[in-house]
This record gives structure tokens, C-alpha cells and sequence, in this order.
């Protein structure tokens, strides 16, 4: 890394590259260019990153729809550089700063990296139906292009938007959506495969999964489903992917060669499980003055495969046995799918943005239902813990001593259940999945639009 450039002339805005680029091209005024970004102000406060939000921001270089400082500096960049812009106030916001998170004055810090730039497109809803079949292929031959360079993230970039001129494609006259539906699988595929590239692979399941709605017999869609759900450990899921495969093409090696990898661990799953989790949980601890420290060492573990859309993930609890034997030996039996009745295939019931996600009613699936091993209710056993943070796992009722099967996992805090509701254990490995769960869109009664499913549940 080299020391900074004054790119403006006047040391207003001063360029550091952080990591260079292989392309020799900048991009021209007029052109669109795609960036990924975060800004922090002197002190170190981030105030905004585009990577926080998990989508890229497109401008128009040179036509002040940016602050100063960033056409000047962003000028200068080559496709895939990251570089540090340092802009005083006459390049950023000057005297006035911006809102409550960028001071008057303020000197402002990006670090930007330039996935992408061409020229200015003609606005979508401009387009007819065959410009926009004809700007979609443009877009995706593009994107082949940025692939074979190595240039993944541009790729992924180019897919999308190739995507996105089809995306009213099924209201178009059925040749149109013929062929539509021929570049919506490719891009589909090809954006599977950058994923994997670059190792997001719930975005390369998701991917292939709407590649195999348009195409259930594609052997390139059910392979790399398969590869993505190995690489979180869905095996009973990657295992389907890749038997389907093989029944299309017996004699495809990668498939012979995943499935004996997928089945091979499988095998040793709660070993190899009992490794991972337990050194996770040996290096946790939850600290309460009059209890000390909780050993989640010694704690059961259940888990969770959850299907949510196109989809799946895993959750682990770890079950406070300690404080409420009776609440976590109920729910872990009801994880066992050896049990008389559990929660296989059941459904997340009701999910409350801001506030919490219910689920275990295997009987009725509407929040009427369920029943615990011990009978049909049993009472609270203690209100020892507290629903104090997001990811606590607790018991759902209809009024004291009337605990059954339902239960809940919540979003945030939540004191005003303390007393009422038995808390009883705590996502440990796979809270981030948290996010989704919150943001499933919901209808009457808080139930959600589309089946969010434990597909599988167990012990480790």
C-alpha cells in the first residue's frame, strides 16, 4: 500500500489505494459506476456502509448526484480497486454536515471498492418487451465476460440486472416468456456459480433453487445446491440434491464423488458436531450474580433445519437444564424425530417483527394446538431467567401452569414477559438467521404469507 495521492489538486480529496487492480481502465463522466462503500468521520464513527445494508450503490459519475469528493476520487479508480478517500469539508458536506450523523466540517474517511462501471443504460421502464429480452442478454454476456476474468462480484452485478429486466416477464405473451425464462436460468445458474466462487453459500442455494423451478432437471442447479448446502452442513438436503442427480446422469463423477463426501459425513455428523459445538460452547458463558457463571459446556443441544422459502438453515439451542429440568427435557425429547410426536415439519406459526417467532403447535399448526410429553400441559417450573436479549427460547402459554409444546424465540428484550412465560434456552450457533425469521412477511394474525418449516430437528 502506497502512500496517499492528492487527486483533486488541493489536497481536498487525498486517495490511498488499498488493494489494486488488475484493469488499467477508469471510468468516464456519464458513465454508471457500481461501488461497495463505508464512511467513518475522523474519530472512527461509521455514519454509513453500503455493505451493512448487503446491496451495492449505483451513480452516474459527474453528474452531482454524489458529493463532490466522490466523483473526483471515484473517477480515478480502476474496476476492482479498493481505495481510501480522505475529503475535507469543501469535497463532503462543508459547513452544513448532513443530518445527526455527519457534523459541520466534518472530514470524511470512505473506503471504496469499484465492482463495476459502464455506460449510462436507457431507464428500464423506457424499454419494450424485446429490448429489454435483447438488454438482458447484453447484460449477461457481460457478466460471462467479468467471470472468466476472474472478476466475480462484477459478475454477480450483471446477473442481477440481467434478472431484473425480466422481472415482469411471466404478465409478457408466451414466445416472450419463452425466452425470458431461457436467460432467467442462466443468469440464475451462472450467479449459483459466482456465489460458490466467493463462498456465500446460502445465496448459491437460493440461486440454484430458482434455477431448478424453471429447470427441475438441471444437472448443473442440483450439483451446486448440493455443494452450497454441504458447505453449511444441510446434509439430508445436499444428499436428495445429488441422488436426483444422479438418477439424470449416472455416470457424472463430481456427483459420485459429492455424494460419498455427503454421505461419509453424515455418518460422523454427531461427532463431528459434538467437536464443533462443544468447543464453541466450552468458550461461552452467561453470568448471573446470585447463580455465577452458567457452564453451557454441560448443557443439552438441540438444533433446528429450518426451511424458509427457497432457503434452509441451522439453528442450535443449548437448553438450560440447570434451572428448568422439567421445560428443557420437554423440548429436547419433542426434538427427537424417534419420539411418538415431534416437531418435525412443523410450522413457525406466528412471527412479530420487533418482537418474537412462534412455532411447536404440531397438531393444529395455527397456535391452538400442540401438547408436551408429560400430557396435555404442566406447569411453570421456575421464572429464574430472564427474556433479556434477542435469541431467548421460551415457552409460549394461554396463562400460568399451561405449558405444552408451543414455543418462541424472540427478536429483542422483552422484561414484560419476565413472570409470565418460562425462558428455558438460548440460540447459540446460528443466530444470524434471526434476521430472516424477522423479516418473513406476514398476514392476518401475525402468520406468515409463506410456511416457515422445521424440516428436520435432533439432539447433538
Amino acid at each position: 500500500m502506497g502512500g496517499p495521492i492528492d487527486v483533486s489538486g488541493d489536497g481536498g480529496v487525498l486517495k490511498t489505494v488499498l488493494k489494486h487492480s488488475e484493469f488499467d481502465e477508469v471510468p468516464k463522466p456519464g458513465e454508471e459506476v457500481e461501488v461497495h462503500y463505508t464512511g467513518k468521520l475522523d474519530c472512527g464513527t461509521v455514519f454509513d456502509s453500503s455493505y451493512d445494508r448487503n446491496t451495492t450503490f449505483k451513480f452516474v459519475l459527474g453528474e452531482g448526484s454524489v458529493i463532490k469528493g466522490w466523483d473526483v476520487g471515484v473517477g480515478t479508480m480502476k474496476m476492482g480497486e479498493k481505495a481510501l478517500l480522505v475529503i475535507q469539508p469543501e469535497y463532503g458536506y462543508g459547513k452544513s454536515g448532513a443530518g445527526d450523523s455527519i457534523p459541520p466540517n466534518a472530514v470524511l474517511h470512505f473506503e471504496i471498492e469499484l465492482l463495476n462501471f459502464r455506460v449510462k443504460p436507457k431507464n428500464k421502464w423506457e424499454l419494450s418487451i424485446d429490448e429489454k429480452l435483447q438488454a438482458s442478454v447484453d447484460v449477461k454476456v457481460d457478466g460471462n465476460n467479468k467471470f472468466s476474468q476472474g472478476n466475480y462480484r462484477g459478475a454477480i452485478s450483471m446477473y442481477l440486472e440481467g434478472l431484473e429486466y425480466l422481472s415482469e416477464s411471466s404478465e409478457w405473451p408466451d414466445e416472450s416468456m419463452k425466452l425470458a425464462n431461457v436467460t432467467k436460468l442462466q443468469c440464475y445458474l451462472n450467479l449459483s456459480n459466482c456465489y460458490l466462487k466467493v463462498s456465500e453459500f446460502r445465496d448459491a442455494e437460493k440461486n440454484a433453487s430458482e434455477a431448478l423451478k424453471l429447470d427441475r432437471n438441471s444437472v448443473k442447479a442440483l450439483f451446486r445446491r448440493a455443494v452450497a448446502r454441504l458447505n453449511y452442513d444441510l446434509l439430508d438436503g445436499a444428499i436428495e440434491d445429488l441422488n436426483n442427480l444422479l438418477k439424470l446422469d449416472p455416470d457424472n463423477v463430481d456427483g459420485q464423488n459429492y455424494l460419498k463426501l455427503a454421505k461419509q459425513r453424515q455418518s460422523n455428523y454427531n461427532q463431528v458436531d459434538k467437536k464443533r459445538y462443544g468447543s464453541i460452547f466450552s468458550k461461552m458463558t452467561f453470568y448471573d450474580e446470585k447463580r455465577g457463571i452458567r457452564d453451557y459446556n454441560k448443557l443439552p443441544k438441540v438444533f433446528f433445519e429450518v426451511s424458509l422459502g427457497d432457503t434452509t438453515f441451522k439453528m442450535v439451542f443449548a437448553l438450560f437444564s440447570d434451572t428448568v429440568p422439567k421445560t428443557a427435557e420437554n423440548f429436547r425429547k419433542l426434538c427427537q424425530t424417534d419420539h411418538e410426536f415431534n416437531f418435525k415439519n412443523s410450522k413457525f406459526h406466528r412471527i412479530i417483527k420487533g418482537f418474537m417467532a412462534q412455532g411447536g403447535d404440531f397438531t393444529n399448526g395455527d397456535g391452538t394446538g400442540g401438547k408436551s410429553i408429560y400430557g396435555e400441559k404442566f406447569d411453570d417450573e421456575n421464572f429464574t431467567d430472564k427474556h433479556t436479549e434477542r435469541g431467548i427460547l421460551s415457552m409460549a402459554n394461554s396463562g400460568p401452569n399451561t405449558n405444552g409444546s408451543q414455543f418462541f424465540i424472540t427478536f429483542a428484550p422483552a422484561p414484560h414477559l419476565d413472570g409470565k412465560h418460562v425462558v428455558f434456552g438460548k440460540v447459540m450457533v446460528g443466530s444470524e438467521y434471526l434476521d430472516d425469521l424477522e423479516k418473513v412477511e406476514t398476514g392476518p394474525g401475525d402468520r406468515p404469507v409463506n410456511d416457515v418449516v422445521i424440516i428436520n430437528c435432533g439432539s447433538l
